[in-house]
């Protein structure tokens, strides 16, 4: 009886707290947010953050000629001038991607322990592919973290900025870089051209993944001691739309496995140079 009613009473709560009518008012009359429709296809389930995790790992060949491998490069790769072929995915719906507010996350739980309660509250079947997007985001906030590291999943800019603060030091301002978004039209991988490239910060720099899940999860993680660089480049692909794009640079790799993608796409070893990516316009770098 007693699990009976806290099963049924986190149903009610995500009920009250999630419920359409609610995250669509959730931010300002101007700013409505609503809940994010998640893949139905298993190859449409991905994140940032797999690639990632290639340093834990290791990586498939399937891995390696995946598109989406292609935001990989070094410093001297953002040169102006240079040319070079980069995957920026296209977003649907921005809005998708933005915090809730802390009221309505904060008593949620990202616990597999409760997915059969949450996927029945958002209507997916034990067996659906968006239930496997959800299994795997929550495998991902609820993994150890590599050594040398503090992580987290987030829901709201309040729980990020207090991990951000808990980093940076407390009362620190926190900012934070994004790439800009690609039209329609633009090929989701083509070739871009370095028009101009500025750096933005060294130092404790957080990196922000969104995760596969029916309202905004940020997997953030920080490597203890390491000093990164991020990048703001002004790119124009081959069809004359331009992006500017966020690039972070680990500028320590000696303590990374030999496997990791990045070395693999690059032609690299461990400490042999920095390894930078660009990120899609739906993640983040967190920055004091």
């Amino acid at each position: 009886m007693g699990n009976e009613f806290v099963c049924c009473g986190f149903l009610f709560l995500l009920f009250v707290t999630l419920a359409p009518g609610n995250v669509a008012a959730s931010h300002t009359e101007d700013d409505s947010v609503g809940l994010r429709q998640l893949p139905n296809q298993k190859q449409d389930i991905h994140s940032s953050s797999h690639m990632g995790m290639g340093m834990s790992f290791g990586m498939s060949e399937d891995d390696l000629t995946n598109p989406g491998a292609k935001v990989f490069a070094t410093i001297k790769h953002i040169e102006v001038g240079n040319k070079m072929p980069i995957y920026f995915p296209y977003i649907h719906d921005p809005t998708t991607f933005q915090f809730l507010p802390e009221l309505k996350t904060q008593h949620i739980p990202l616990s597999s322990d409760l997915l059969p309660e949450l996927l029945q509250f958002f209507s997916f079947s034990l067996d659906s592919h968006q239930a496997l997007a959800m299994e795997q985001t929550l495998k991902i906030c609820e993994m150890e973290a590599p050594k040398g590291e503090v992580q987290g999943c987030f829901t709201s800019v309040e729980s990020l900025v207090d991990f951000a603060q808990g980093i940076f030091g407390p009362g620190s301002q926190v900012g934070v870089v994004r790439s800009s978004l690609i039209s329609k039209s633009t090929p989701l991988l083509q070739n871009y051209t370095v028009v101009e490239s500025k750096e933005v910060s060294t130092g404790k720099l957080i990196a922000c993944h969104n995760e596969p899940y029916p309202y905004a999860v940020y997997y953030c993680h920080f490597q203890l001691g390491s000093v990164n660089k991020v990048f703001l480049v002004s790119l124009t692909g081959d069809n004359g739309d331009k992006v500017d794009a966020a690039f972070l640079c680990h500028m320590d790799t000696s303590t990374w496995s030999a496997g990791h993608i990045g070395f693999r796409l690059l032609g690299l070893k461990p400490g042999e140079s920095e390894v930078c990516h660009f990120f899609p316009a739906y993640d983040m770098v967190v920055i004091p």
